[in-house]
C-alpha cells in the first residue's frame, strides 16, 4: 500500500491563465503538497515537445547544489514560520513569484508544477503552455530551488509517463538552467508485476532527463512492532543497481501515521524509531542535495502527523540544525 500522489487544485492551474503584475493572486490558504486525497487537473491545450534524447548510454549533465543539504516538508500551507523554526529551508509553493519572494530569509522554493501520469492517467495539472509560462516567469529567479515534475507516477501504467517529464525536465533545462527538475518515484511491486525495479530503471536521470529523484520507501507500518529498516537500505540499492545515482537521490523520511486517516496500514514512528530511520538514510545517502519530510499537515491520507507529535518535531530539529 502506498500513500497516493497528488494533484494540484483548479486554483494553482488559473493562477497562470492572468499576468501577476498588479494583481494579488497568492496560493489557496491550504496549499495542495504532496500526495492530497483529490484535486481537478487542468487539461492539455497543446502536445507535449519532442523529447531529447540524450547520448546512448549517457545521462544529462546535473548541476551542482547550491551550498549544503536542504530540508524539503510537505504539507505546509501559508505559515511555513513553524517548520521554519524547525530548521526546514526549502518550502513547497506553486509559481506564484509573490509567494515565492514571502518566504523566510534563507528559504527557497520547491515549486509544485506536476501530478503527471499517476495511477488514472489524467491531464495533468498544468497544460505543456501553462507549465512553459510558470517556468519563464521564475527564470533565474534565487528564490527557486527546483521544479517538483511529478509525484510517484507509473509508466507501465501510463505509457506517456517518461517522455512527458523527459520534455519538461528539458524545457526547464533549456530555458531555466540554475534551477533543478524533481521527481518522487515509488518502484513497487504492484507496479512492477510482482517484481521490483521497473520504475527505477524507466526513470533513471538517463532517461527522464530529472536532475534529483526521490525515494520514499516508508519502514513503519502497523504489521509488524518493528519498523522494516531493511526497506530502505534495499530500496537505496536498488534504485542504484537501476540507474538511479546517489548524487541524484533524495531521502523521503515517514513522518506520518494512518490511525486517524481513511486508512490504517502506517504508523507514525516513534523518536526512536525516527533517529533510526535517519541513521540508515544517512549511511546509504549522507550528502543528498536535500532530504524530504513526509509530512507536516494532516491529509486524508496520512493522520496523525509532524504536527501531532513535538517529540518528532525535536527529532528533526536536531537533524535540520546539526
Amino acid at each position: 500500500m502506498t500513500v497516493p500522489g497528488r494533484l494540484l487544485g483548479l486554483l494553482g492551474a488559473l493562477l497562470l491563465a492572468v499576468p501577476l503584475t498588479g494583481c494579488s493572486s497568492r496560493h489557496p490558504a491550504v496549499w495542495v503538497a504532496p500526495h492530497p486525497a483529490a484535486g481537478t487537473a487542468v487539461p492539455a491545450s497543446s502536445p507535449a515537445p519532442a523529447p531529447t534524447p540524450s547520448p546512448a548510454g549517457s545521462s544529462p549533465s546535473r548541476r551542482p547544489a547550491a551550498g549544503g543539504t536542504r530540508h524539503f516538508i510537505a504539507n505546509v500551507g501559508d505559515n511555513v514560520a513553524p517548520v521554519a523554526r524547525l530548521g526546514y529551508n526549502l518550502f513547497d509553493t506553486g509559481p506564484d513569484p509573490q509567494t515565492i519572494a514571502g518566504l523566510p530569509a534563507g528559504g527557497q522554493a520547491l515549486v509544485w508544477l506536476g501530478s503527471l501520469d499517476n495511477a488514472d492517467c489524467a491531464a495533468p495539472s498544468y497544460s505543456v503552455d501553462q507549465f512553459r509560462a510558470a517556468v519563464d516567469r521564475l527564470v533565474g529567479n534565487p528564490r527557486v530551488y527546483g521544479y517538483f515534475l511529478a509525484d510517484e507516477p507509473h509508466p507501465r501504467t501510463c505509457p506517456s509517463t517518461v517522455a512527458d517529464i523527459r520534455a519538461r525536465a528539458d524545457y526547464i533545462r533549456a530555458h531555466d538552467p540554475t534551477h533543478r527538475s524533481f521527481i518522487v518515484v515509488l518502484d513497487g511491486t504492484n507496479q512492477c508485476g510482482g517484481t521490483y525495479g521497473c520504475e527505477f530503471e524507466a526513470l533513471k536521470p538517463a532517461n527522464s532527463h530529472v536532475d534529483l529523484i526521490g525515494l520514499d520507501p516508508y519502514p513503519c507500518n502497523v504489521t509488524a512492532a518493528a519498523c522494516a529498516y531493511s526497506k530502505i537500505d534495499d530500496t537505496v540499492r536498488r534504485a542504484q543497481a537501476h540507474g538511479v545515482p546517489p548524487a541524484a537521490t533524495v531521502p523521503v523520511f515517514q513522518a506520518f501515521g494512518q490511525s486517524c486517516a481513511g486508512s490504517n496500514y502506517y504508523r507514525l514512528p516513534s523518536p526512536a524509531e525516527l533517529r533510526t530511520m535517519l541513521a540508515h538514510w544517512a549511511a546509504l545517502v549522507p550528502h543528498p542535495a536535500f532530504d524530504y519530510t513526509y509530512s507536516w499537515g494532516r491529509q486524508d491520507s496520512s493522520c496523525p502527523t509532524l504536527v501531532d507529535s513535538a517529540d518528532l518535531q525535536a527529532v528533526m530539529r536536531t537533524h535540520n540544525q546539526s
